[in-house]
């Protein structure tokens, strides 16, 4: 039966857990308490293997002044109360014990900040409620929205625009729904997607006047309802290596340029020397692109727009080998070791499921070269160890923090394939 403990309690905080939460012990019982640090005695009330924080009693020396005013009620935060080098040594550390419960022991060092000057991209909800018109990031550990006058986490041009993107939230947002901004900034301009839209006259003609005014005054570049675009003022681009790359609706970036640019600089050190590399779920062409000068390029993706968008910036592209671009499902269809022939290495970086069905197949291969890129320590190991078992070492790994102040961790691991 789950004990209810109502009144306030003292914990002393074991260790971190992996979503970025202090961890005690309790009757053998571990209990999570959000915004605290290992060594730390603190009064919470607790409800089960949760607690809410009420006090910290005894402070860890690791412990700082939050950059953010709503930080603690924002859930887009969850670690700025924590220094930034012990932060990004546990950063690190998730990546070690995820391979370790997979039976890989290897010790990854503190991951590499890779913020750069803030993220580019950010989802905002907006709806009207009982209290007015709402507009920012939702609460955490729930569906209320935490109404934003700040940022620090985004880039300058997205924490200018806010004021400009909470007038076109509420120019857009039914009186009765919630709507998401999924907002994007490029060179060329904010990129804005509307969803969950509800009854919206999309694209009558009133319709599109009144989303051109509103672009018009949030000095949006694009805007697409659902990915269908409804006002294109400047269509949004971005350099990729020597390409410059038009984003479909919906197209991935990574969350930081200097994030980009760090797991680029890996793949393409690590791939130096090969003559034909495999980019498999290569997306908008972030390594494809790059890799091209020096190599001929199979990139592969299950989306028929972001492929369409990479061949036509390859093929503007002056000099360097070929680029073949192929929309497959690499989930449904992974490439076999057949069609691997004459590869000299695979680069993959897949989608928080990871690539489970796809690194079987490079296990049975005769490619002696494997760049991983992932977003899941859980699932980087998982397809780690199936690439370990299949004769490969993983003769480096390296974490980069992306996302500020968060539990989020990208890797890059160079596996080659053992010698007999």
């Amino acid at each position: 039966m789950t004990r209810d403990i109502q009144e306030t309690n003292p914990l002393t905080i074991s260790y971190m857990g992996s979503h970025g939460d202090g961890v005690s012990r309790d009757d053998e019982r571990a209990v999570h308490v959000p915004f605290t640090l290992p060594g730390e005695v603190v009064d919470v009330v607790q409800r089960g293997e949760r607690a809410r924080l009420v006090a910290v009693t005894s402070p860890s020396a690791e412990r700082i002044a939050p950059i953010c005013q709503h930080f603690g009620t924002c859930g887009g935060c969850s670690l700025q109360h924590w220094d930034e080098k012990p932060m990004l040594a546990w950063k690190g550390d998730l990546v070690t014990r995820a391979l370790a419960r997979r039976g890989v022991s290897t010790e990854i060092g503190a991951a590499v900040a890779a913020w750069g000057h803030g993220r580019r991209r950010a989802t905002f909800h907006a709806r009207t409620g009982p209290q007015g018109f709402e507009f920012g990031f939702a609460q955490a550990g729930s569906h209320k929205i935490v109404n934003i006058v700040e940022c620090p986490v985004l880039s300058l041009g997205l924490q200018a625009a806010l004021p400009r993107l909470r007038a076109l939230a509420q120019g857009l947002a039914p009186k009765s729904d919630t709507i998401d901004l999924a907002v994007t900034e490029t060179p060329t301009g904010i990129d804005v997607d509307a969803r969950n839209a509800g009854q919206m006259d999309r694209f009558e003609r009133r319709g599109l006047e009144r989303l051109g005014q509103l672009a018009e005054t949030a000095q949006i570049g694009r805007l697409t309802l659902h990915g269908d675009v409804a006002v294109s003022r400047a269509s949004p681009r971005v350099k990729m290596g020597q390409a410059i790359v038009a984003i479909p609706p919906g197209g991935f970036l990574q969350a930081t340029r200097a994030g980009e640019e760090a797991l680029a600089a890996k793949v393409l050190e690590w791939t130096a020397g090969c003559k034909h590399v495999a980019d498999l779920f290569s997306g908008l062409g972030t390594f494809a692109l790059r890799l091209k000068g020096n190599a001929q390029v199979t990139a592969i993706e299950a989306d028929a727009a972001a492929i369409a968008a990479m061949k036509q910036a390859s093929d503007a592209l002056a000099g360097g080998k070929t680029l073949t671009a192929i929309v497959r499902d690499l989930f449904r269809a992974p490439l076999t070791p057949h069609e691997m022939k004459g590869i000299d290495a695979i680069v993959f970086d897949p989608p928080r499921a990871g690539a489970e069905a796809q690194a079987v197949q490079i296990a049975r291969s005769k490619v002696n070269l494997v760049v991983a890129i992932s977003c899941d320590p859980a699932t980087f190991a998982r397809d780690a160890a199936v690439l370990i078992e299949g004769g490969f070492e993983m003769v480096e790994c390296v974490a980069f923090d992306q996302f500020r102040f968060t539990s989020h961790v990208e890797i890059a691991a160079k596996f080659v394939r053992a010698k007999k």
